[in-house]
Protein backbone atom coordinates (compact mmCIF):
# COMPACT_ATOMS: atom_id res chain seq x y z
CA UNK A 1 0.00 0.00 0.00
CA UNK A 2 3.08 2.64 0.79
CA UNK A 3 4.86 1.55 -2.19
CA UNK A 4 1.75 2.66 -4.47
CA UNK A 5 1.06 5.44 -2.84
CA UNK A 6 4.82 6.61 -3.11
CA UNK A 7 4.61 5.56 -6.80
CA UNK A 8 1.56 8.14 -6.83
CA UNK A 9 3.59 10.69 -4.97
CA UNK A 10 6.51 10.06 -6.97
CA UNK A 11 4.89 10.31 -10.01
CA UNK A 12 3.27 13.53 -9.77
CA UNK A 13 6.34 15.06 -8.31
CA UNK A 14 8.34 14.12 -11.32
CA UNK A 15 5.76 15.36 -13.78
CA UNK A 16 5.44 18.97 -12.32
CA UNK A 17 9.02 19.26 -11.98
CA UNK A 18 9.70 18.32 -15.88
CA UNK A 19 6.94 20.68 -16.86
CA UNK A 20 9.55 23.39 -15.19
CA UNK A 21 12.54 21.20 -17.03
CA UNK A 22 14.61 23.10 -20.30
CA UNK A 23 17.52 22.38 -21.69
CA UNK A 24 19.70 22.67 -24.68
CA UNK A 25 20.62 19.40 -26.88
CA UNK A 26 23.51 18.59 -28.21
CA UNK A 27 25.78 15.55 -29.24
CA UNK A 28 28.55 14.77 -27.27
CA UNK A 29 31.75 11.96 -27.73
CA UNK A 30 34.19 10.67 -25.55
CA UNK A 31 37.14 13.08 -27.03
CA UNK A 32 34.32 16.19 -27.08
CA UNK A 33 33.18 15.72 -23.75
CA UNK A 34 34.67 18.50 -21.21
CA UNK A 35 32.00 18.17 -18.47
CA UNK A 36 30.15 14.68 -17.30
CA UNK A 37 27.80 14.06 -15.30
CA UNK A 38 26.91 10.20 -13.30
CA UNK A 39 23.96 9.12 -11.77
CA UNK A 40 24.58 5.96 -10.57
CA UNK A 41 23.14 3.52 -7.39
CA UNK A 42 25.74 3.01 -4.99
CA UNK A 43 24.43 -0.76 -4.30
CA UNK A 44 27.25 -2.92 -4.79
CA UNK A 45 31.30 -3.05 -4.70
CA UNK A 46 31.33 -4.71 -8.18
CA UNK A 47 29.44 -2.21 -9.93
CA UNK A 48 31.20 0.94 -8.16
CA UNK A 49 34.34 -0.53 -8.81
CA UNK A 50 33.17 -0.98 -12.60
CA UNK A 51 32.05 3.20 -12.89
CA UNK A 52 35.26 4.46 -11.08
CA UNK A 53 36.93 2.65 -14.39
CA UNK A 54 34.48 4.55 -16.46
CA UNK A 55 35.17 7.65 -14.33
CA UNK A 56 38.93 7.21 -15.42
CA UNK A 57 38.41 7.04 -18.76
CA UNK A 58 36.22 10.51 -18.93
CA UNK A 59 39.08 11.72 -16.77
CA UNK A 60 42.48 10.48 -18.93
CA UNK A 61 40.52 12.46 -22.04
CA UNK A 62 40.57 16.39 -19.93
CA UNK A 63 36.79 15.78 -18.64
CA UNK A 64 36.14 16.93 -15.79
CA UNK A 65 33.62 14.45 -14.17
CA UNK A 66 30.89 15.05 -11.30
CA UNK A 67 28.92 11.92 -9.69
CA UNK A 68 25.92 11.70 -8.13
CA UNK A 69 25.20 8.46 -6.06
CA UNK A 70 22.10 6.81 -4.90
CA UNK A 71 22.30 4.80 -1.39
CA UNK A 72 19.30 3.33 -0.35
CA UNK A 73 20.36 3.49 3.39
CA UNK A 74 21.34 5.89 6.45
CA UNK A 75 25.12 4.23 6.73
CA UNK A 76 27.86 4.20 3.86
CA UNK A 77 29.27 1.37 2.59
CA UNK A 78 32.38 0.91 4.19
CA UNK A 79 34.38 0.49 0.37
CA UNK A 80 32.51 3.63 -0.59
CA UNK A 81 34.56 7.24 -0.58
CA UNK A 82 32.81 10.04 -1.06
CA UNK A 83 35.42 12.67 -2.88
CA UNK A 84 35.27 16.06 -4.17
CA UNK A 85 33.46 15.01 -7.31
CA UNK A 86 31.75 12.21 -5.92
CA UNK A 87 28.55 12.93 -4.07
CA UNK A 88 26.13 10.23 -2.23
CA UNK A 89 22.10 11.13 -1.89
CA UNK A 90 20.85 8.55 1.21
CA UNK A 91 17.96 7.71 3.12
CA UNK A 92 18.09 11.45 4.67
CA UNK A 93 17.96 13.16 1.46
CA UNK A 94 15.57 10.65 -0.16
CA UNK A 95 13.03 11.00 2.70
CA UNK A 96 10.01 8.78 2.89
CA UNK A 97 8.73 9.21 -0.34
CA UNK A 98 12.25 8.56 -2.03
CA UNK A 99 12.03 12.00 -4.21
CA UNK A 100 15.86 13.10 -3.90
CA UNK A 101 16.10 16.85 -2.48
CA UNK A 102 18.80 19.06 -1.19
CA UNK A 103 21.38 21.59 -1.80
CA UNK A 104 23.98 18.86 -3.26
CA UNK A 105 21.30 17.75 -5.61
CA UNK A 106 19.60 21.37 -6.78
CA UNK A 107 23.69 22.17 -7.73
CA UNK A 108 24.03 19.01 -9.91
CA UNK A 109 20.79 19.84 -11.72
CA UNK A 110 21.56 22.79 -12.42
CA UNK A 111 24.60 22.21 -14.19
CA UNK A 112 24.75 21.89 -18.08
CA UNK A 113 26.89 18.69 -18.28
CA UNK A 114 28.20 18.25 -22.01
CA UNK A 115 27.32 14.35 -20.99
CA UNK A 116 25.54 12.85 -18.16
CA UNK A 117 24.84 8.59 -17.94
CA UNK A 118 22.89 7.15 -16.23
CA UNK A 119 24.83 4.28 -14.98
CA UNK A 120 21.71 2.31 -12.97
CA UNK A 121 21.23 -0.54 -14.60
CA UNK A 122 18.14 -1.37 -12.53
CA UNK A 123 14.38 0.16 -12.27
CA UNK A 124 14.81 3.19 -9.50
CA UNK A 125 13.15 5.90 -9.08
CA UNK A 126 15.84 8.37 -7.95
CA UNK A 127 18.48 7.51 -10.01
CA UNK A 128 15.68 8.16 -12.71
CA UNK A 129 14.68 11.14 -11.69
CA UNK A 130 17.67 12.80 -11.19
CA UNK A 131 19.26 11.88 -14.66
CA UNK A 132 15.87 12.49 -15.98
CA UNK A 133 15.76 16.34 -14.30
CA UNK A 134 19.40 16.98 -15.43
CA UNK A 135 20.19 19.99 -17.94
CA UNK A 136 22.71 17.92 -19.47
CA UNK A 137 23.25 18.78 -23.16
CA UNK A 138 23.52 15.00 -24.24
CA UNK A 139 22.10 12.23 -21.82
CA UNK A 140 22.50 8.23 -21.91
CA UNK A 141 20.80 5.41 -20.35
CA UNK A 142 19.46 1.92 -20.69
CA UNK A 143 17.14 0.87 -22.61
CA UNK A 144 13.83 0.83 -20.82
CA UNK A 145 10.26 2.19 -21.58
CA UNK A 146 10.29 4.62 -18.97
CA UNK A 147 14.12 5.90 -20.28
CA UNK A 148 12.94 6.35 -23.93
CA UNK A 149 11.10 9.68 -23.60
CA UNK A 150 13.99 11.59 -21.27
CA UNK A 151 17.21 10.36 -22.92
CA UNK A 152 19.04 10.74 -26.28
CA UNK A 153 21.11 7.63 -26.74
CA UNK A 154 19.86 4.37 -25.19
CA UNK A 155 22.11 1.19 -25.52
CA UNK A 156 20.17 -2.48 -25.21
CA UNK A 157 22.09 -4.94 -23.73
CA UNK A 158 21.61 -8.66 -23.99
CA UNK A 159 22.95 -9.24 -20.83
CA UNK A 160 22.01 -6.43 -18.07
CA UNK A 161 24.97 -5.62 -15.99
CA UNK A 162 27.72 -2.88 -15.23
CA UNK A 163 30.63 -4.24 -17.15
CA UNK A 164 28.68 -4.88 -20.65
CA UNK A 165 26.92 -1.10 -19.94
CA UNK A 166 29.91 0.31 -19.55
CA UNK A 167 31.80 -1.20 -22.64
CA UNK A 168 28.67 -0.24 -24.46
CA UNK A 169 29.03 3.17 -23.73
CA UNK A 170 32.98 3.75 -23.77
CA UNK A 171 32.81 1.92 -27.35
CA UNK A 172 29.36 3.80 -29.03
CA UNK A 173 30.61 7.80 -27.45
CA UNK A 174 33.77 6.72 -28.74
CA UNK A 175 32.57 6.38 -32.43
CA UNK A 176 30.57 9.46 -32.76
CA UNK A 177 32.71 12.04 -34.43
CA UNK A 178 32.05 15.38 -33.80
Amino acid sequence: MLDKIRQFIQSIVFKTKLKQHQREKQISSLNSAKTVGIVCLVDNEINWNTIKTAIKEFQDKGAKVEVMGVFYGNLKPLWFIETLNVTLCSDKELGLMQIPTGMHLDEFLSKEFDLLINFSITEHFAPFYIAALSKAKFKIALDTQINRNHFDLLLKLEKTNMNDFKEQLIHYLSEINI
